[in-house]
C-alpha cells in the first residue's frame, strides 16, 4: 500500500499496537519527529544504511530490520524511500523483503518532502554550489538587499548535522533564521551542497530556486586545494606537510593524483551535480552563473539574479571583494592546530550559545597570527595542462547544457 495524502498516515497508524520506521535516515527522522509532536508512539526506529546502529531517536529505539519481524505480528512499518537513489532503495527493499514483516505501508516521497518542508523555514532560494567560485562575494551583495533574509554567517553546513540532531530543524530555524521579517525573500548560501539535491529537497520542499555559481575548474580546483591547506578534515591532506614540510606547489600534484583522478573529489564536475539537482526540482527552477561573467559584468548578472529568486532587481554594480584565500598553513605543526579549529568551527554550527562561539572565534583569530602564513604561488603550468584537459569532456557538457559557450571565458 502507498500512502500519498497526509490523512492517511495517522489513519494507518491507529489500526496498529507497534510502528516500526525503515528506510532512509533523513526521511526515518523526518516521520518520527511527525508522530512525536502527535504524541503518537513509535516502537522502532531502522536506518536502511546503517543495521548496526544503536541507541535511540525522539525515544524510539533503534533496531536492525531483520529483528522487526520478530518483534511482534501485530505492528506496521512504514517504509521510506527516495525513488532517485534506486540502488540505495532496492537493497533497501530486498533488506524489508527479508525482515517478514507482513504489515507495510510506503509513504509517497513528496509527502514525506512537504512533512520535512513544514519542519523548517520557509526558503526561497538556496545557493548550491560551488566553492571557491564566489559565492562569499555573491552573500555579501546580496545581504545588502533589505528585502532580502540570509544568515550573517555564509555556510550554516546544516546537511552536515541535520541527521545528528533530534530537534535539528528547531536548532536550524532558531539559530540562523530568528529574525526574518515578513515580506522578505528568505535564502541561504551553501557552496558546499552540491551533493545535497536530496537534502534541499526534503527540507526545503519542490519551490525551491537554486543558484550555482562555477568558474574555471582548473582555478576553482586550485584555489579550493589551497583552502584546504589552511583548514582540512582530512587527516592525509595535512599529512602533505609532513612530506614538504612548509607549503610547497608540488603539493597540488600529489592532490590531483590523490583526489581528483581518482574522483574521491569530483566536485569540480559541476554537470554531474547539476543534472542531478534537475532530477529533483527541474531546469526551471535552476540558474547557474559564471564567475567570470559576475566579475566582468556585474550589474547585469546580479540584476538576472535578483529576478530569477523573485526580487526587482536594484543596481549592485560591484561585488564586495571577500575570501580571497592567499593564506596556508606555516608547518605541518600549524596544519595539525589548524585542523583542529577547523574541526570545532563546524561544530560550533549547531551550536545556540553565542558566548562558545564568540570564544572560539577570538581563539582562532589569536592562534591564525602563528599558524598561517601569505602564499600567492600559482599552479604549475604542468597541472594547469592536465586539468584543462581532464575537465574538458564536463566543460563540453556544461556548455550543451546552458546553450552557450564558454570560449573566451574558460578556454
Amino acid at each position: 500500500m502507498t500512502i500519498w495524502e497526509e490523512s492517511q498516515i495517522v489513519a494507518e497508524a491507529e489500526k496498529y499496537q507497534g510502528l516500526v520506521l525503515y528506510g532512509k535516515p533523513s526521511l526515518v527522522n523526518i516521520l518520527c519527529r511527525y508522530f512525536s509532536a502527535r504524541q503518537i508512539t513509535v516502537q522502532k526506529v531502522s536506518y536502511a544504511d546503517c543495521q548496526e546502529k544503536s541507541g535511540s531517536f525522539c525515544g524510539s529505539s533503534f533496531v536492525p530490520m531483520d529483528q522487526v519481524g520478530q518483534e511482534s505480528a501485530d505492528i506496521l512499518v512504514f517504509a521510506l524511500y527516495d525513488p532517485h537513489e534506486k540502488e540505495e532503495t532496492e537493497l533497501a527493499g530486498q533488506v524489508l523483503a527479508k525482515s517478514g514483516c507482513k504489515n507495510i505501508a510506503y509513504i509517497d516521497y513528496g509527502l514525506m518532502a512537504e512533512l520535512g518542508a513544514r519542519e523548517h523555514v520557509h526558503l526561497d532560494f538556496v545557493c548550491a554550489g560551488f566553492v571557491k567560485c564566489g559565492t562569499s562575494s555573491l552573500h555579501r551583495a546580496l545581504k545588502k538587499r533589505k528585502k532580502i533574509f540570509l544568515p550573517k554567517k555564509k555556510e550554516t553546513l546544516y546537511m552536515n548535522w541535520r541527521l545528528k540532531t533530534e530537534d535539528a530543524p528547531e536548532r536550524f530555524n532558531s539559530i540562523y533564521f530568528s529574525d526574518v521579517k515578513e515580506g522578505q525573500i528568505t535564502g541561504d548560501i551553501e557552496p558546499s551542497y552540491h551533493n545535497n539535491a536530496d537534502g534541499i529537497y526534503e527540507c526545503y520542499g519542490k519551490g525551491t530556486k537554486l543558484l550555482f555559481v562555477v568558474r574555471n575548474p582548473a582555478d576553482a580546483a586550485y584555489s579550493y586545494f589551497k583552502m584546504l591547506m589552511r583548514k582540512t578534515l582530512d587527516k592525509r591532506q595535512v599529512n602533505y606537510y609532513r612530506r614538504y614540510f612548509r607549503y610547497h606547489v608540488n603539493m597540488f600534484d600529489d592532490y590531483i593524483q590523490d583526489y581528483i583522478v581518482t574522483e574521491s573529489n569530483a566536485r569540480f564536475k559541476y554537470i554531474n551535480y547539476i543534472r542531478k539537482y534537475e532530477e529533483y526540482f527541474g531546469k526551471d527552477q535552476i540558474k547557474v552563473i559564471f564567475f567570470e561573467e559576475l566579475i566582468r559584468n556585474t550589474e547585469q548578472v546580479m540584476n538576472e539574479v535578483q529576478k530569477f529568486i523573485g526580487i526587482k532587481p536594484k543596481k549592485i554594480s560591484s561585488l564586495p571583494h571577500s575570501n580571497e584565500g592567499k593564506t596556508v598553513s606555516r608547518n605541518y605543526i600549524s596544519a595539525r592546530i589548524n585542523r583542529y579549529l577547523y574541526h570545532r568551527d563546524v561544530e560550533l554550527r549547531s551550536v545556540y550559545s553565542q558566548k562558545k562561539k564568540a570564544r572560539h572565534e577570538k581563539c582562532k583569530a589569536f592562534l591564525h597570527k602563528y599558524t598561517l602564513v601569505e602564499n600567492e604561488e600559482k599552479m604549475n603550468p604542468s597541472s594547469r595542462a592536465f586539468l584543462d584537459e581532464f575537465y574538458k569532456d564536463s566543460i563540453r557538457e556544461l556548455e550543451a547544457y546552458c546553450g552557450k559557450s564558454l570560449e573566451g571565458l574558460w578556454y
